[in-house]
């Protein structure tokens, strides 16, 4: 499944920049194999979510400048006919389970 691939994704980028290890921009990218610009992306949604990553030019990595966990939360549970309605319109659902997931800075 998808998600859970980026799940994972995301807990080795915060790994790696939790230990100040990640290199430069272009090696960090090829190390996630995501291109530079998919990582950038990647890093900007963490900043706006509360991250507190910053980049060492000296050093060459990225690091929080301030103490950070990055908690992923996954919750799965089973929709009544209530809430099927309400979340496809009365349409067609293929699952009875929904999924949610946040992140918490």
């Amino acid at each position: 499944m998808i998600v859970f691939k980026q799940i994972e994704l995301l807990q080795r980028l915060h790994k790696c920049i939790q230990q100040s290890h990640t290199g430069t921009p272009e090696e960090l990218a090829k190390y996630l194999r995501l291109s530079t610009r998919r990582l950038r992306d990647i890093l900007e949604e963490l900043k706006l979510l509360g991250a507190p990553i910053e980049y060492s030019r000296r050093a060459e990595t990225y690091y929080y400048s301030t103490g950070f966990e990055l908690e992923i939360v996954c919750k799965f549970h089973r929709l009544s006919q209530e809430e099927l309605i309400k979340t496809t319109g009365g349409g067609y659902l293929f699952s009875n389970f929904s999924f949610t997931a946040c992140f918490v800075p």
